[in-house]
């Protein structure tokens, strides 16, 4: 008995190190949450006393009505003494000016690859850790890349608990195929097969030109199966001159090199690669995050290709995280609300819906219900709009933005004949000297 009351004491007594020695936060003492000073478990149980919790979505365009519907009610109906308060992202310009005129919300919502342009360059992230222990958060239960990205992001603390996930899918235009006679793309192809497909679907008929393929190259190359970091996590320099990265920029440039599939004009846009496929119905097929849902097409989907040398790994998950503010004064109340978002009922209300994956580790009991209560998915391939393996999480920092400008620039380079080398060499320059100069900032 004696020895198990000394192991219990060791244990204790490791538990207050860890807590101590944690690097995940910023320096802000101040805004630790209440609870055991040792920094276990205090068993603490959520109050119900009403109070205001304000959300701010990141992405574009999104109405207090479409949020309502994909968050808000859902939330409001499991916590009715939370009143749910919603601010719109209208452009890239809206947050700062929000926050200038004194503005503060407790939820800041973002997918991870929009998070450092928000979250960490506006200093509003906040380590959750403490309240994770607090209210006995088992972290366990979510699916572990989640974890990871967020682990890598706040340098082993935690600022955001995920709610959803998606990946890659490839999206195909079935009355184009059925057009020109070409079979169906299919599971389980590898690039080089996508890549003569998609060659065999560029052509110019009837004084029309239709493209092979059309891709969110950004999205892709950062949910790249070779899971390179395009910037050291730690030193924040440049990968993309590495040649693992070279292959992963290869592999999707040359697609744009194709005759009659390249990027019309001297930018890469997201414009050009969607509205060929989703607006103008001139592109056969179309590799994206697996949340696309084409409007008046005849369309399926099919998984994004494997590299050969990686069989049956599919691309990154891209997770979208609830991330509590640091300047939020409802911090305990923000929680509840995010402990919430990890729970099974929620994540089934999520899955139903079909425009995201659940987060949760053993999610394969709610995988029959995909997409169920979205009508546009009916006869649809959704077992393909997420890998069975994820392929494992890149690092994605705070200067992030500043690499992926630069690749488009290659991008472009390459598509007009400079070689891949010369083209991340000078990219890896251009985005190495603009960190350096905001790190002294």
């Amino acid at each position: 008995m004696e020895k198990k009351r000394t192991l219990l004491v060791s244990l204790l007594l490791l538990a207050v190190i860890a807590a101590g020695c944690s690097g995940g936060a910023p320096a802000n003492p101040g805004n630790k949450p209440a609870g055991d000073k040792a920094g276990g478990p205090t068993n603490a149980k959520f109050k119900n006393d009403p109070v205001d919790i304000t959300f701010y979505l990141t992405s574009n365009n999104i109405t207090e009505e479409k949020f309502m519907e994909q968050y808000g009610s859902k939330i409001k109906e499991k916590l009715p003494h939370i009143n749910v308060k919603y601010i719109m992202q209208k452009d890239s310009k809206t947050l700062p000016e929000l926050l200038t005129a004194g503005q503060s919300f407790d939820i800041m919502i973002s997918s991870v690859g929009l998070t450092q342009n928000f979250l960490t360059t506006y200093d509003l992230q906040y380590d959750i850790s403490d309240l994770i222990k607090k209210y006995n958060f088992d972290i366990g239960k979510l699916e572990p890349s989640t974890v990871e990205i967020q682990k890598g992001f706040a340098n082993g603390g935690i600022y955001g608990m995920p709610v959803s996930t998606t990946s890659g899918a490839l999206f195909y235009n079935k009355d184009l195929f059925d057009k020109f006679g070409v079979a169906y793309p299919k599971d389980g192809m590898t690039w080089d097969e996508l890549y003569e497909l998609a060659r065999k679907m560029t052509r110019n008929e009837g004084g029309v030109q239709y493209k092979g393929l059309t891709m969110s190259f950004q999205h892709l190359l950062l949910l790249d199966q070779n899971s390179v970091n395009p910037l050291d996590p730690k030193t924040f320099k440049t990968n993309i001159t590495s040649e693992d990265f070279k292959k992963s920029f290869e592999n999707l440039a040359r697609f744009f090199k194709i005759p009659g599939n390249e990027v019309p004009g001297t930018k890469y846009a997201l414009a050009t690669q969607t509205d060929p496929f989703l607006k103008n119905m001139t592109a056969a097929m179309y590799a994206s995050l697996s949340g696309t849902r084409p409007e008046g097409m005849n369309w399926d989907v099919v998984q994004l290709p494997f590299l050969k040398e990686k069989p049956g790994i599919g691309p990154q998950s891209y997770p979208t995280y609830f991330y509590i503010t640091q300047t939020s004064k409802n911090k305990d109340a923000a929680f509840q609300v995010l402990d919430y978002i990890a729970s099974e009922d929620f994540q089934k209300y999520m899955v139903r819906a079909g425009s995201a994956n659940t987060i949760l580790k053993d999610g394969s009991k709610l995988a029959a219900d995909l997409g169920v209560d979205d009508p546009k998915l009916k006869g649809k391939n959704i077992k393909s709009l997420f890998p069975q393996t994820y392929a494992a999480p890149t690092i994605k920092t705070k200067y992030q933005s500043f690499v992926e400008t630069e690749l488009f620039t290659a991008l472009m380079d390459y598509q007009k004949g400079t070689d891949a080398n010369t083209a991340l060499r000078a990219a890896a320059e251009r985005a190495d000297s603009k960190i350096q100069a905001e790190m002294k900032k």
